[in-house]
């Protein structure tokens, strides 16, 4: 029998990532988001982290499985993350990157290992928006809402007139000239959320993930039915069968995602794009401690623990 590749999870990178995409500067931007890094970093031998400012530093302190339910087929999984943290301002900078890193943990302790690909918070105007999304259609109009959203201030508006319409934007994978910021691996990709909402009736949108390059020749979509006249929650299951495909799959080379198949004459406003790999079920705080033994900076180290329960042992067949 020959196994199919299924990439392990990489909690470091889960971390990682939900930091970034997550990390509130607050309004008068009091708490700048520090350079987030791995360790060991899968793209670097040695980092010089005296020069990068506020730096947190991600890493595995163990891992531990429990044979569990009946002939114990099942394991209860938890993941132990060390989160350094350090920086030269203040103590009170410390206090408050510490208190960030806590909130972002809370507030995604059920939904661990999403990412945040656009909340659309980080725009102007429509301008810079539409430096981000576009369309290849010529069958839709792109605006950043102001007047409607899930969360934040902001949403993206595509009105659609003249024929089906999509949106598009590229996904931040396998890019080598920031290999700092987050990365989701497409390989371990298994859900696209977003919460949407349309003008009237229940109309069937396309979520795509495609090759930038080869659009019609390397894409699949998932088909999702928006029928609500206010933000719901919406969700792409990458593991059910695609409504529609071309090209022989291959997640190295897919580095875009599409709200494609947009029905002429709808309104439909988009917010809170997250890619998850639902890899693990939950996100614990375990709490902190300052380290007062240094007097080059200050730094502090958080615990966490990802948590899994149920996960199928794996068996020869």
């Amino acid at each position: 029998m020959t196994l199919v590749h299924t990439p392990e999870p990489r909690p470091t990178q889960l971390v990682k990532d939900l930091l970034l995409s997550y990390w509130d500067t607050r309004t008068g931007g009091e708490i700048p988001r520090p350079q987030v890094i791995e360790k060991p970093s899968p793209d670097f031998q040695r980092l010089d982290l005296r020069n990068v400012g506020d730096y947190v530093v991600v890493s595995i302190e163990g891992f531990q499985e429990s044979p569990i339910t009946v002939g114990f087929q099942h394991r209860e999984i938890t993941t132990d993350i060390l989160i350094h943290v350090a920086q030269c301002t203040s103590r009170q900078r410390l206090y408050d990157l510490t208190q960030e890193i806590r909130r972002i943990i809370y507030s995604k302790q059920h939904e661990p290992d999403d990412f945040l690909l656009d909340g659309f918070e980080s725009y102007a105007n429509t301008t810079a928006l539409t430096a981000v999304w576009a369309d290849t259609t010529t069958f839709s109009t792109i605006t950043l809402l102001t007047t409607a959203r899930q969360f934040g201030v902001n949403s993206m508006r595509v009105i659609t007139a003249g024929g089906d319409g999509e949106v598009y934007r590229a996904l931040p994978f396998n890019d080598a000239n920031v290999p700092l910021d987050p990365q989701p691996d497409p390989g371990r990709l298994q859900q696209v959320r977003f919460y949407a909402r349309v003008d009237s009736g229940s109309p069937t949108i396309g979520v795509t993930l495609r090759d930038a390059s080869n659009r019609a020749g390397l894409f699949r979509t998932w088909n999702v039915v928006v029928n609500t006249t206010s933000f719901a929650s919406y969700t792409a299951t990458l593991s059910d069968t695609p409504d529609a495909s071309a090209g022989t799959w291959d997640e190295s080379l897919i580095d875009e995602l599409a709200f494609t198949s947009i029905d002429s004459g709808r309104t439909l406003d988009i917010d809170h794009i997250d890619l998850a790999t639902d890899e693990f079920q939950f996100l614990q705080y375990r709490g902190y401690e300052e380290n007062v033994d240094d007097f080059e900076f200050w730094e502090a180290y958080i615990r966490a623990s990802f948590r899994s329960h149920g996960d199928v042992v794996p068996v020869l067949t």
